[in-house]
């Protein structure tokens, strides 16, 4: 139950409490968890809630799939929620948010920080609660989910930390943390009546207390172990707040998009922090103004209820608004928008920091090409370089590719040559490029020579839902090693450059061609969270493929006899219809891309491993493959 570092030294563990105090009530699908760090923490550590989604409440896929109506299937994705002064894991909006972001398949990890709640003491009374170590109390949830072992133990799956939650002084330990890590990527903040400017705070605290500087801090109850117990603030707690340069949370990550929840009758914080933290991340920001909330998204005593939310404490609740705003910023769909939003646009090259190269250079209506997209531009874990742009394209079929597109991509793209990795006949069924000059042939799936157990177990993998898709792309993957080595072999050879691109399809761009783009993504050091993001743009992508959605509509009770033999068991197990079952084919999700590189790391054990070992390349060939295609 340990994660260690560099030199072997124990670094993060943890340790379920299997007997909460009567304080922790939990739900069925919660757990009560210390979390520790060897350099940070010097008892038990920090307290959390872990919620797991509630669809592991059903053993197997056939009732997970039927029951996601209500249960979303499980997430690769995690989220941390994190309190402000005064406050705890469960307050105040904390536990409605970790139901329902379990509903949705999220793992939710709410916590104390050091002094409050459940977890340890401050590291030093006479300095209090700071900012830096708040940031260590994150930072120790942030090494715990990057630890796939740790991970997989305790929650069965290999996390990434997808957001924060953040809520008042928390907020300000959110975003520092996130400057302060530029090299810990989270794509997802959440600010809910976070505070802006720390003179306000300095000004509030002098206001209450105008002995405060004199008298070295104050005095107030602080939630503690299930009840309230007197505590001593020193003001290097409230300066390590105050003294935080807000302006400089513009350096976060510019991936990174911001969710921002204020009460319109917010008591603590002035409005004019919303305002200000929408300048500052200006096109990446979503602001929401809650009408009759307060700072703890409370109704004033008396308030009208017009939208009939519960209450609490004879107030209405609404943490219930907070919670589904949150929810929807989340939601699987939400978060594809900001993630093609984000990366429609290339900035900057090699030769000029200044260029703008767009992510997709042939729109549908323009080229009659669906799905054509450049996988430049993308950060891996290699010194900051990134893949170059104007290299690699992938697509869906571009037989019906226009005159002048077709002009476009030889003149302007500079594409030589076009690999198709669709069986001989199919590609001959169904339309190949018109200029078959630039075509090179290489068929995945052995040119579909399958056995009819194999093919039956192949098709079932991408008919019954799109978390069995790694079952088929396995099969796929094993059956394509000549074709994958021909490829990789071709780029060695100096093929691919910003003067000779390449593009490689299938036919609707999304199976075979994002195997090979996990493929080609991974060795060149991309994260597995972006991969699955970059795969699952194909949703996008595919909404202009008329042609292939009728083809595959027409097809009715044709997909029944794809199951092969077990096709009425199956049926009946996953209640499959025709339309159910076309809607999946053209699926892509990214859970369905991080289950098949969870196989594909239990299978190979690493991208590398699998180059060498399978694709019979050596760490040389690897390197030159990484400096060919990286700047």
């Amino acid at each position: 139950m340990v994660l260690l570092d560099e030199v072997g030294i124990e670094k993060v563990c943890y340790e379920v409490v299997t007997k909460p105090p009567p304080h922790i009530r939990l739900e069925s699908n919660e757990q009560f968890v210390y979390f520790k760090h060897v350099r940070y923490h010097t008892a038990q550590g920090i307290a959390a809630v872990l919620s797991h989604p509630k669809s592991l409440q059903f053993d197997t896929l056939s009732d997970r799939v039927q029951n996601q109506h209500q249960f979303e299937l499980p997430q690769h994705r995690a989220a941390l929620v994190i309190h402000g002064h005064q406050s705890h894991k469960n307050h105040p909006y904390q536990t409605l948010l970790a139901s329902r972001l379990s509903e949705m398949g999220i793992f939710v990890i709410r916590i104390d920080f050091r002094g409050l709640g459940d977890s340890e003491d401050v590291k030093d009374p006479d300095v209090g609660r700071t900012i830096s170590q708040d940031l260590e109390d994150i930072d120790t949830i942030y090494e715990f989910l990057s630890s796939p072992r740790l991970c997989k133990e305790l929650c069965g799956f290999q996390l990434s930390l997808d957001s924060i939650i953040a809520h008042s002084r928390g907020v300000v330990s959110m975003f520092e943390y996130a400057r302060a890590n530029p090299d810990k990527y989270i794509p997802n903040l959440v600010n809910c009546a976070g505070r802006f400017d720390g003179q306000g705070l300095l000004d509030k605290r002098l206001k209450a207390s105008p002995e405060w500087r004199k008298e070295g801090g104050f005095w107030c109850d602080m939630p503690r172990f299930g009840a309230f117990e007197r505590t001593w603030i020193p003001c290097s707690e409230t300066m390590s707040a105050v003294n935080v340069d807000t302006s400089a949370f513009k350096s976060i990550d510019a991936r990174t998009w911001i969710l921002s929840c204020y009460g319109a009758n917010d008591e603590i914080i002035p409005l004019d922090a919303a305002a200000n933290y929408s300048n500052l991340f200006g096109g990446r920001h979503t602001l929401h103004i809650i009408n009759g909330a307060n700072h703890n998204f409370l109704g004033l005593p008396g308030d009208f209820n017009e939208t009939q939310l519960p209450l609490r404490k004879g107030r209405v609740n609404y943490g219930y608004r907070v919670v589904e705003l949150i929810a929807d910023h989340l939601s699987r769909e939400r978060q594809l928008d900001r993630f093609y939003q984000l990366t429609s646009q290339i900035r900057g090259t090699t030769s000029n920091p200044a260029d703008i190269i767009a992510r997709w250079p042939l729109p549908h209506d323009f080229s009659k090409v669906s799905n054509f997209r450049d996988l430049g531009g993308y950060q891996t874990m290699f010194n900051n370089r990134r893949i170059k742009t104007g290299c690699l394209y992938r697509c869906a079929n571009p037989c019906d590719i226009t005159e002048e597109a077709q002009d476009y991509l030889m003149s302007t793209l500079h594409v030589t040559r076009i690999f198709d990795l669709r069986a001989v006949g199919e590609a001959a069924d169904n339309g190949i490029f018109p200029d078959t000059n630039l075509v090179q042939n290489l068929a995945f799936n052995k040119n579909t020579s399958l056995s009819p157990d194999d093919m039956a177990e192949h098709y079932q993998g991408l008919l019954i839902s799109s978390y069995s898709f790694p079952k088929a792309y396995m099969i796929v993957l094993k059956n394509s090693t000549n074709a994958i080595k021909k490829f990789f072999r071709y780029i060695l050879e100096g093929n691919c450059h910003p003067n000779s691109s390449l593009v490689f399809h299938c036919t609707a761009g999304k199976d075979r061609t994002g195997i090979l783009g996990m493929l080609l993504l991974s060795i060149l050091g991309v994260d597995e969270d972006t991969i699955s993001k970059e795969y699952e743009l194909t949703t996008i992508g595919l909404k202009t493929e008329v042609k292939l959605i009728k083809k595959l509509q027409a097809r009715g009770d044709l997909y029944y006899s794809m199951l092969g033999k077990d096709c009425e068991k199956l049926t009946q197990i996953y209640q499959l219809t025709p339309e159910k079952m076309s809607k999946t084919l053209l699926s892509s999700s990214y859970e369905a891309m991080r289950f098949f590189i969870d196989e594909f790391n239990a299978e190979f054990h690493s991208i590398e491993q699998y180059f060498m070992n399978v694709l019979q390349f050596s760490t040389h060939d690897i390197g030159k493959l990484r400096d060919l295609l990286l700047e």
